[in-house]
């Protein structure tokens, strides 16, 4: 009787049990689900700390070249002055990867007017997508972004810069200007202000 005791003590001292491999794996699920959760905020830090560098300097430089030349001036992959997708760099927000939103993209090669206002990112790869568009008191604003940011047009030469960042790859977001992906956050600088305006969350 002992033997048989003593047999089925080691035998339970060996194995786990059913009732705990799934504790085991819950809490695992648990610590997977904090780590996704905090990498994500994270990821979405660093890409907005990248953002608000790019727009400062993209204001920067336009600030020098109207010291020099009396006006501001587009910066853009394309060279109408509408808010399209193909109009930003290095990326259109149209393009798979920007949708995938976990891919850096090279910025070379630079643009035309990237060159003319001397503008050298410090990082050769971007994970957001940038454009400025620039006027005076007779252009009309582009759309949907610049029109949505003064009433009228200003009555003094104007710019404003956008980064495009992807923070969320799900495109749900019924809130977005017309023509442009749901799930981008678009951070605005202007002429005027020194603050940055957030269009769309991208959430």
């Amino acid at each position: 009787m002992d033997a048989v005791t003593n047999s089925q003590r080691r035998c339970h001292a060996q194995g786990t049990t059913l009732v705990e491999l799934m504790i085991v794996v819950v809490i695992i699920g648990i610590l997977a689900a904090v780590a996704t959760i905090g990498y994500r905020r994270y990821v979405g830090r660093a890409r907005l700390s990248e953002a608000n560098a790019m727009l400062a300097e993209l204001s920067a430089k336009e600030q020098l070249y109207f010291m020099d030349v009396g006006a501001y001036v587009s910066v853009r992959d394309a060279d109408d002055k509408n808010d399209d997708a193909t109009g930003y760099h290095p990326i259109a927000l149209t393009n798979s990867t920007f949708e995938s939103a976990r891919t850096p993209h090279s910025v070379a090669p630079t643009p035309a007017s990237w060159n003319r206002i001397g503008l050298r990112p410090r990082w050769k790869q971007l994970y957001c997508t940038y454009l400025v568009n620039a006027g005076g008191p007779t252009d009309a604003l582009p759309t949907p972004i610049g029109s949505s940011l003064w009433a009228a047009v200003p009555n003094v030469p104007w710019f404003y810069a956008v980064a495009a960042c992807n923070l969320n790859t799900a495109d749900d977001n019924d809130s977005a200007p017309s023509g442009v992906p749901s799930n981008a956050t678009f951070l605005v600088l202007t002429h005027d202000s020194p603050a940055l305006r957030t269009i769309n969350d991208g959430h």
